[in-house]
């Protein structure tokens, strides 16, 4: 139970502290000028109100303008895996103790560098400061992360050392066993095997694939035939219903028209519940479809198989179902988590030829 205390119970002192907080974020110069000069009394005026805040790490800095140490007496930081580390200082340098929770085996921080620029940032920024390579390592925010730092990591590919929670209470076994086996986790796994409405826990439909314009048309008619499917063996396009379906690619044009047309054809579908891998760190649904996009020999599979942090996210969003929908033989053949994705569900699952779809006239995208 959260009990919510009331502004009435509160003196006027913490009234007026209010009022003014509220006045500050309404951009107001006076209680701009209040703040400056009284804040420590006001911030602990409003955490008699409100203890507990939210914040992302870009906005921490407008809740509490000026760094003052403890005007924050606990931060809590989730998801640090994902945070480069340099983003957590604002809200350090306000707290007194900080948690930082965060698995290195999830999505990472997007880094928009080419290799030539790291390179340079290398060699300009720590190189020639008289740093080390191992300095890079450490701290530099295209390898390290806000959980790395925050659990001393030394090297990359170093998790440090941190408290490990290792009880998994989201997915059935045969779901996070595959994240299990590609990340090396120790799980204690809460939950209890159960099958699907379809039976397996893991499926995999082969869709030979028809790649225009970075889409994979093939697939994303498959699963429209495929969410029918489903929504007749009892899930649902409600993305709160505890049988809602998720569809996720990872690659941002496979998704952004995934969203489209499966919105067009379920308007109902709710919006947030189509995107990349990226955008469901974090979430989860009864039953997630990949859509793998890549179908052509030409085409590289390094961004998913490069590290299995990709397709670690991907399945574990899954609580009772995983389906991959994809080129099987491509898949395989590239080796890597791919593959191992694929003789797992061959192990574990079924591999389905998608009786729903037949090969038509191709279309324009």
């Amino acid at each position: 139970m959260i009990v919510v205390p009331s502004i009435y119970n509160c003196g006027s002192q913490q009234i007026e502290s209010y009022k003014t907080y509220i006045d500050f974020l309404s951009k107001d110069y006076e209680a701009y000028r209040k703040v400056a000069s009284t804040g420590k009394t006001i911030f602990q005026d409003l955490s008699l109100l409100f203890p507990v805040l939210t914040s992302t790490l870009h906005s921490i800095k407008n809740l509490f303008p000026f760094p003052e140490e403890g005007c924050l007496d606990c931060v809590i930081v989730d998801e640090a895996g994902m945070i480069p580390q340099h983003l957590l200082f604002p809200a350090l340098v306000r707290a007194n103790k900080a948690f930082v929770v965060g698995d290195p085996q999830q999505i990472e921080p997007i880094i928009r560098f080419s290799n030539q620029m790291k390179e340079q940032y290398l060699t300009e920024v720590f190189l020639n400061q008289g740093l080390t390579e191992a300095d890079y390592e450490r701290y530099s925010p295209t390898v390290s992360t806000a959980y790395h730092r925050a659990a001393g990591a030394s090297f990359h590919g170093d998790n440090g050392h941190s408290i490990l929670l290792a009880e998994h209470y989201r997915c059935v076994p045969s779901i996070i066993n595959f994240c299990a086996q590609i990340c090396n986790y120790k799980l204690d796994i809460k939950t209890q095997d159960k099958p699907s409405l379809l039976g397996p826990n893991l499926i995999a439909y082969h869709i030979e694939g028809e790649f225009k314009n970075h889409i994979n048309l093939l697939e994303v008619e498959a699963i429209e035939k495929l969410v029918q499917h489903l929504i007749d063996c009892g899930y649902s396009i409600d993305g709160t219903n505890d049988k809602a379906i998720g569809i996720i690619s990872p690659y941002h044009a496979q998704a952004d028209y995934l969203r489209t047309h499966i919105r067009k054809h379920y308007p109902t579908f709710t919006y947030d519940s189509i995107g990349t891998v990226h955008t469901f760190q974090g979430g989860q649904k009864a039953a997630i479809i990949l859509s793998t996009r890549q179908c052509l020999d030409s085409q590289n599979l390094h961004f998913i198989n490069q590290k299995p942090n990709l397709l670690n996210v991907a399945v574990s969003r899954a609580e009772e179902l995983f389906i991959l929908v994809g080129n099987i033989e491509r898949l395989t053949k590239a080796g890597g988590y791919t593959k191992q994705l694929v003789e797992y569900i061959r192990q574990y699952g079924d591999i389905r030829e998608l009786p729903l779809i037949v090969q038509r006239t191709k279309k324009k995208i």
